[in-house]
C-alpha cells in the first residue's frame, strides 16, 4: 500500500507540474505576508519584476534591472522520500 502511495503522488506530481508550466513566466522566490497576500519575484521574457500578489490582485511593484538569482541550494538528501522510505524498510 505504501509503494502505491508513494508512485500514484509523485505521477500526480508530474502531472500537475507539468500543467503549470509556463514558457514565458517562472516565479523565482515568493514570500507570504499574510493570509492570501504575497510578494514573488518573477522572471518574464528574461526580465526580473517584483510582483504584489493578493486575493483580487497582481501587482508589478518595481523592474529589478540588477537581479541575479541564486542558484538553487540542494535540500538534505537524509529528508528525500526515497531515503526515508528506504530505510523505513531496512528495518
Amino acid at each position: 500500500m505504501l509503494f502505491l502511495t508513494y508512485y500514484s503522488t509523485k505521477w500526480l506530481s508530474t502531472r500537475t507540474s507539468s500543467s503549470m508550466k509556463s514558457r514565458y513566466i517562472n516565479i523565482i522566490d515568493k514570500i507570504m505576508l499574510g493570509q492570501n497576500k504575497f510578494l514573488a519575484i518573477a522572471e518574464i521574457c528574461n526580465k526580473y519584476y517584483l510582483l504584489s500578489i493578493t486575493e483580487k490582485n497582481v501587482t508589478i511593484v518595481k523592474e529589478l534591472d540588477d537581479f541575479r538569482s541564486i542558484p538553487d541550494i540542494k535540500p538534505d538528501n537524509s529528508l528525500e522520500f526515497n531515503n526515508i522510505l528506504n530505510k523505513f524498510l531496512k528495518r
